[in-house]
């Protein structure tokens, strides 16, 4: 981490910390000016990430797949790691798109959707477009050369009116017992499922079983077509507002932009349909080019270490950045630039996806809440996926006394264990974050709980208010086939009971509808499988998410005279079995289920790359 720290005084050095104290005049400058900062930066990542994948480090480090490893040592998405790998490969194939990008004449969101179709021979061309249209003009353009170079997970398109691949949020006011059943459903949907399904799946899965039994009501099925006709209007409304706006964004190429990672130097921004000429591809600044120099020999746990150090100098940067977006948002500075919203401003001028603005938002909006955790992510002892996680309690207003325990605790645990702490105290409305100190594993305790289908129940004379909040983003067609699956389940109860329904009691029918449909498959399984029932049908090696292909493991060796007591038995993936624990990358000692430990990434001569007991709970 001292390479991370001298990396991180660097930009601090040369101007970074300024733009906290940026006046209003200025936030979108230096706002912009971090952008363009952090094009090296994301250079420099790409060409990690494709080593790691080209050489599937991850494997070497003791995961079993990339997308554990991306979310469990790196803090990302294994799509955004897939994403860096791919760019690195389009740029070292297209020169002139790289050094345009470096240069700030294109955004990243440019660059994503030129990779994607441009030739060596026609760099020039699309570059040439590029600087004529907005990022969402230029992807209609790539769209008629090829519909799947599309910008991943940023730009939305329209197709006969409606965006294909658009999401929204599915936002319910819910009783606590029907939360904590929300989150059983979760985990009895991963083990039917056979791996770990997010959020939007459940609620599809919760709409087919509720729809097998009974159709949906017409009623519904009328609100749903009318609100996917108003969205279609409101869609095309605001794509004309946009074009009318970036038609405007000429009076904005004035405006500056400075490369802090090339020294404060100081070039004008190619904006949304500037014309601007290419600038000259800043150097490198010394920490960067360490990033990358001699990855073709650098080791799986070298390219770990880059990626981590570089991940923490993005976060730094996103720090300073987090605030200046704020003033946008709250101002409304982003109107001044021909964009409609803050989403549109982020694309066109940072280069930026929606979501990605959206939750950058958040995690601030948090920050301010929360000053702990913004220090800890600033100094990167959170990851971007940990720091996202633990928003949802810090926003509470009684959360305020826990925030440091909740940042502290995040930083020894795996992410898995995270995102299941936070979802079972969300749903029981306990914060207080479990207590380390307990040599009883935790994954046990949290799975036992996970499965009290309904706190009411210890508590039956309790009247429970509506006061718990439950949402997801999930893909539009999702979202509305669940609200109206909840409308028809709640019109059902209304006419069954002759009173009033709310969305709560909805969902609580249609959770204990798919309860007792997931009974039957979990019923067959066979009797000598108390192991993988004991921990919860899954692979228990820290960050693991396998549900599926698992193995009964001799903690002792039967050949060394193991017993097959359940304390000598665990359940893990045929991966980490066979090729993890056999295959001598990782190592599993201790007896089960509390006093177990595990290690990652095991090399000769030298300290495993990770270690961690029962409950996954990292240890120093």
């Amino acid at each position: 981490m001292e390479g991370a720290a001298r990396s991180v005084r660097h930009l601090e050095e040369r101007g970074v910390r300024a733009a906290g104290a940026a006046e209003p005049a200025d936030v979108v400058t230096r706002l912009v000016g971090l952008a363009r900062a952090e094009a090296p930066l994301r250079r420099a990542m790409s060409a990690i990430a494709e080593r790691l994948v080209a050489s599937s480090a991850w494997e070497r480090l003791g995961f079993a797949r990339p997308r554990d490893y991306a979310v469990e040592r790196a803090g990302i998405s294994s799509r955004r790691l897939q994403e860096l790998a791919h760019m690195d490969r389009g740029f070292r194939a297209l020169p002139e798109i790289e050094a345009a990008y470096l240069s700030g004449r294109i955004t990243w969101t440019k660059a994503r959707l030129l990779v994607g179709v441009a030739e060596p021979g026609d760099e020039r061309r699309w570059l040439a477009l590029a600087d004529r249209l907005t990022a969402r003009e230029l992807a209609r353009e790539v769209r008629r050369v090829d519909a799947r170079a599309l910008e991943r997970g940023g730009l939305e398109t329209e197709e006969d009116g409606d965006e294909v691949g658009a999401r929204e949020t599915v936002f319910l006011t819910v009783t606590p017992p029907v939360r904590a059943k929300w989150h059983r459903a979760r985990f009895l949907a991963s083990q039917v499922s056979g791996s770990v399904v997010p959020p939007w799946a459940v609620a599809e899965a919760l709409a087919a079983e509720a729809l097998s039994a009974l159709p949906l009501d017409a009623v519904a099925v009328r609100g749903l077509e009318a609100a996917t006709e108003s969205d279609r209007a409101r869609t095309r409304v605001e794509e004309r507002r946009a074009e009318a706006g970036s038609a405007s964004g000429c009076a904005t190429q004035g405006l500056a932009t400075v490369d802090l990672a090339n020294g404060g130097y100081v070039v004008p921004a190619a904006g949304p349909a500037s014309g601007c000429a290419p600038h000259a591809p800043p150097a490198r600044a010394p920490f960067l080019a360490a990033l990358t120099e001699g990855l073709e020999a650098a080791d799986a746990f070298e390219l770990d270490s880059r990626l981590r150090r570089a991940l923490v100098l993005e976060q730094r940067l996103h720090a300073e950045m987090g605030p200046l977006l704020l003033a946008v948002a709250q101002e409304g500075l982003h109107r001044a630039h021909g964009c409609t919203s803050v989403g549109l401003f982020a694309r066109e001028w940072l280069g930026m996806s929606p979501r990605k603005a959206e939750a950058l938002l958040r995690l601030e909006r948090a920050c301010q809440i929360a000053p702990v955790l913004r220090e800890a992510y600033r100094e990167g002892r959170l990851s971007w996926a940990k720091s996202h996680l633990l928003l949802p309690l810090f926003v509470l207003e009684s959360s305020a006394p826990w925030h440091a325990h909740w940042v502290g605790w995040a930083e020894r645990v795996t992410f898995r264990r995270l995102d299941e702490a936070v979802g079972l105290v969300l749903a029981l409305g306990t914060l207080a974050p479990p207590d380390d100190s307990e040599e009883k594993a935790e994954d046990e305790r949290c799975v036992e709980s996970a499965q009290v289908s309904d706190p009411q129940a210890r508590a039956p004379d309790t009247v429970w208010a509506e006061r718990s909040h439950l949402f997801f983003n999930a893909p539009r067609d999702v979202a509305r086939l669940f609200r109206a699956t909840l409308a028809t389940v709640q019109r059902r109860i209304e006419r069954k009971s002759g009173r009033t329904s709310s969305e709560s009691e909805a969902l609580e029918a249609t959770l204990e509808h798919a309860f007792e449909s997931w009974k039957l498959p979990m019923a067959r399984l066979r009797a000598e499988h108390r192991v993988f029932d004991r921990d919860g049908w899954r692979c228990t090696f820290p960050g693991c998410t396998s549900y599926r292909n698992l193995h009964g493991h001799h903690i002792e060796y039967r050949s060394m005279g193991g017993s097959d007591e359940l304390s000598n038995l665990i359940t893990l993936c045929a991966w980490h079995h066979q090729r993890g624990v056999h295959g001598a990358t990782v190592r599993v000692t201790g007896r089960a289920p509390g006093r177990l430990r595990f290690e990652l990434g095991l090399r000769p001569g030298l300290p495993p790359l990770a270690r961690y007991r029962s409950g996954d709970r990292l240890l120093a």
